[in-house]
């Protein structure tokens, strides 16, 4: 799951503004407890 996070993150990177934001910086804009935690309950209810 973590490194889902990551690659999620830096495939965001790409995308945002076309590439304005580097990974780091989106992930101090992300709650990554709060993403995972609800990654975590989507795989728990399927």
């Amino acid at each position: 799951m973590e490194e889902a996070y990551l690659n999620a993150i830096d495939q965001a990177s790409l995308e945002v503004s076309e590439g304005i934001y580097e990974a780091k910086e989106l992930e101090k804009l992300a709650n990554k407890e709060e993403i995972l935690n609800q990654a975590m309950e989507l795989i728990k209810d399927k």
